[in-house]
């Protein structure tokens, strides 16, 4: 198609945006919103009219067959040549059948500016509606917004929080679209992850067609949890970058042709997969039933992230990540990778864990695999100029391998959480000692509330109790005494918590230790102590007071001022703040120094099974 050929089309496209924008301006529905809205900010009904079909016409989109095209066949391989797209055609079937009946809401984990394309054209592959994309305007430079907002995009702005009348045309535009039963996605975590698990959801958009569906603007949607993973990601350097301080690039033209340029390289699959859906409507019946509070917004957008976790598979990638971080920057042999790897293989088969090509890893053959795709992208360094080679995370890479890691880490948290738990029992006799470790495992659950999505307390004790029969089959009687809670550690066929719990405990220290040295009596200015976080973290990864790079995360740093803020601890004023702030800080540098001892306890649980070692809990 010449540009000469595209002007026509680019006219009728624009004429057809905006005769959609008036044509949901004049529904009954939207002229009693604004008549609504007019009285309730005491301005003219005409005012808030003109200015909300401005914003219609602004975010209202078409799905021109020309455009979509371009869409499909001419962005779309720039963003995913990279991969291969794995996927599972009986669930894509099924979602296929149930489209006849039911308009669906995608809501996918966001990890890559690829992620939409992956998603389009495996929909599209297999016979699916083409669904309605919501996105940020910040992709609405030329031509891409162009190309988005002419085959279903919908570009909204990245922020609005005090602008009412946009708020309005956002929430009423979809509902008009749910009111067709059309397909919708958008990003739930609000933008692309830059630690490799999920983010906290945002609720806005969600809250809008709950009350679309509460007021009857809408009937039903299927909520659908979609989860993305990738081998690798040639972006996923840059996103590091700006988790450890540097500097967003602006999307632009000369941005996307430089992106274009990174992903002719294959680096690897792709995996989508789909979690079970979710009945809007039901779960609102849910809770008129339930009771107040038992299914609010959030709590919907609590299920649909962990139906995304519990489809989420564990990588090869994720597996040997995890092993390498877990060394303090030691190099390995592949025979030490391997034997790393295998009992963390032996667990996800016991829990059934989905996954994708674990059992390559059985073979030191499939461990050297993985271990030269890492090496290839940048991740792993390989030094072969002794008697063997060895492997190691690359100087600077350590974000960027514990993004691939922590694409599977939730898989991980109650196991980890129960050897802390268990070693806090460990060391002396105790009355009631379960219960001890039950207090233990309930405040590391409190502490880590806000980067993951916990079960229900007595849905999580019951994961607890799995967790300790996984540990040992006669847990309950080699746990009665302190002797035997150590044995128990000893006797592991792997140790996990140090290897996944200490990036995110080391951040949380990072915040409670500068909240502790701020002023009381003055307001805390989040990105300015965000700033001073970055720099103190890399201090005491420099010093070695902590041990995890990877520790210096914005995002992580974010969820921790959320803990902080949920604490009461923010705010000046507040009572006996100094106290509290302090003791934030003790309680975080206390989980440090378990998840260190619990490190020392693996490498001599290690030692013990090549040598004899002391044992350093009673040592």
């Amino acid at each position: 198609m010449t540009l000469d050929d595209l002007n026509p089309v680019l006219a009728a496209t624009l004429i057809q945006r905006r005769q959609v924008a008036r044509k949901v301006a004049r529904s009954p529905r939207f002229v009693e919103q604004i008549d609504k809205l007019a009285r309730q900010l005491q301005l003219p009904v005409g005012q808030v009219a003109a200015e909300a079909l401005r914003g219609l016409e602004e975010i209202v989109t078409v799905q021109s067959p020309a455009f979509a095209a371009m869409f499909d066949y001419g962005l779309g391989p720039l963003h995913t040549r990279a991969w291969t797209v794995d996927a599972d055609p009986g669930e894509l079937a099924r979602l296929k059948a149930l489209n006849r009946d039911h308009a669906l809401v995608y809501l996918p984990t966001h990890r890559s500016y690829a992620d939409a394309f992956i998603l389009s054209r495996l929909l599209r592959d297999n016979g699916l509606k083409r669904n309605h994309i919501l996105g940020g305007n910040n992709l609405g430079f030329w031509p891409l917004g162009t190309i988005i907002r002419r085959s279903g995009g919908i570009l909204i702005r990245r922020s609005f929080q005090d602008d009412e009348i946009y708020k309005l045309v956002v929430r009423e535009y979809l509902a008009w679209l749910a009111s067709q039963r059309l397909n919708l996605e958008w990003y739930m975590e609000g933008g692309r992850s830059r630690t490799g698990k999920l983010r906290p959801p945002k609720y806005g958009l969600l809250s809008y067609l709950v009350a679309a569906i509460e007021s009857g603007g809408a009937d039903d949607m299927l909520l659908v949890p979609v989860s993305t993973t990738y081998d690798q990601m040639h972006e996923v350097g840059v996103m590091a970058a700006e988790e450890a301080g540097a500097a967003k690039a602006k999307e632009n033209l000369l941005w996307l042709a430089g992106y274009a340029r990174t992903q002719q390289k294959r680096i690897g699959n792709a995996y989508v997969r789909f979690g079970e859906p979710l009945s809007l409507k039901e779960a609102l019946a849910r809770a008129d039933a339930d009771g107040p509070g038992k299914w609010t917004v959030a709590k919907i957008a609590f299920e649909v992230f962990q139906r995304i976790n519990r489809a989420t598979p564990v990588t090869a990638n994720a597996l040997v990540t995890l092993a390498l971080l877990g060394v303090k920057d030691r190099a390995l042999t592949l025979a030490e990778v391997h034997e790393l790897v295998l009992p963390l293989l032996d667990y996800a088969d016991a829990r059934g864990l989905p996954n994708s090509h674990l059992d390559d890893l059985r073979s030191r053959d499939g461990v050297a695999e993985t271990l030269g795709n890492l090496n290839a992208g940048g991740v792993v360094s390989r030094y072969d100029g002794g008697t063997e080679a060895v492997y190691a995370i690359e100087p600077g890479q350590h974000s960027v391998a514990a993004f691939y890691r922590n694409s599977a880490v939730h898989w991980f948290i109650n196991r980890a959480i129960f050897e802390v738990a268990l070693l806090d029992t460990s060391t002396e006799e105790l009355t009631g000692p379960l219960e001890r470790a039950w207090q233990s495992a309930f405040a590391l659950r409190d502490l880590l509330k806000f980067d993951f999505f916990f079960s229900d307390k007595a849905s999580y004790r019951e994961e607890q109790k799995a967790e300790s029969r996984l540990f040992d089959a006669k847990f309950r009687q080699r746990a009665v005494t302190a002797e035997g809670r150590r044995a128990l550690l000893l006797g592991a066929p792997f140790l996990i918590a140090h290897r996944v719990l200490t990036p995110f405990i080391e951040a949380y220290f990072i915040v409670a230790d500068r909240l502790a040295a701020q002023p009381v009596d003055t307001a805390i200015d989040k990105k300015k102590l965000t700033e001073e976080c970055v720099k103190v973290g890399r201090q005491y990864v420099l010093q070695k007071r902590l041990s995890s790079p990877e520790c210096v995360s914005r995002e992580v740093f974010g969820n921790a001022l959320s803990l902080a803020a949920n604490r009461d601890l923010l705010k000046p004023g507040a009572p006996n703040l100094a106290e509290r702030r302090r003791a934030f800080a003790d309680e975080l540098a206390s989980v440090v120094e378990r998840l260190a001892a619990i490190d020392t306890l693996d490498q001599a649980r290690h030692a013990a099974a090549h040598a004899v070692t002391p044992d350093p809990i009673s040592a």
